[in-house]
């Protein structure tokens, strides 16, 4: 029996693909699979951005809100 792959970004067959994605995973042709990890890699650089800033902007909630020793929840005692 006979397996035949089509790429899942431009339709195309393919005969070996490489599997791009954590999650949920797709097969691309080597054109594809090349835009597929940019994608990856430029979604990640926005993912570390946003966690740092959010990591900045939360301490500063903190101190606004806890001024005084009042107890936030789901933060932990300094």
């Amino acid at each position: 029996m006979a397996t035949f792959f089509r790429c899942d970004g431009c339709g195309e067959g393919v005969d070996s693909p490489k599997k791009v994605g954590f999650v949920l995973k797709r097969d691309y042709c080597p054109a594809c699979a090349a835009i597929a990890d940019k994608f990856l890699h430029e979604e990640e650089a926005l993912r570390k951005v946003t966690q740092e800033r959010f990591v900045v902007e939360r301490a500063l909630l903190i101190a606004k809100y806890s001024a005084g020793g009042f107890k936030l929840p789901d933060v932990p005692d300094a």
